[in-house]
């Protein structure tokens, strides 16, 4: 057996003894040959943009760039929700939010070009994005 892969992860450089119980906590990760037979269960590819007007609502994660046209906020109370209209080129779609509504108002504003990445589903035969992540076109 060779003595390296079966040190702990907790040596190698960068990681250091609390990163290791996190490792080892969470993904069963205790020596360097765990680490290097760890393989991820899912790949998502970042890599693609898609129009509004070709996403399928079968699949997984999608990526648009477009710009929020406007932001509204509907319900009452507790059941509150923040929609944003978000379009590009090809057509619209909405962002929805159901938590952390004044931090994104706050944070995002209209007229900004962003990319939009998230699951799409269709809500009120519309395409629809709940909590998507978003980053400003030009930091990306």
């Amino acid at each position: 057996m060779d003595p390296v892969l079966n040190s702990e992860v907790k040596y190698l450089k960068g990681i250091g003894p609390k990163k290791a119980e996190l490792l080892a906590a969470e993904l069963n990760i205790v020596t360097v040959r765990d680490l290097l037979y760890f393989f991820p269960f899912k790949y998502i590819d970042r890599s693609k943009f898609y129009r509004i007007n070709e996403i399928d609502v079968t699949q997984t994660f999608i990526q648009v760039r477009g710009r929020i046209i406007k932001f509204r906020v509907e319900g009452m109370k507790y059941k509150q929700r923040l929609t944003a209209l978000f379009a590009d080129e090809t057509g619209t779609m909405e962002l929805v939010w159901f938590k952390g509504i004044n931090w994104v108002k706050e944070t995002y504003s209209a007229g900004i070009e962003y990319i939009a990445f998230g699951r799409p589903t269709i809500f009120n035969n519309r395409i629809t994005i709940a909590h998507p992540e978003l980053e400003p076109l030009d930091s990306a």
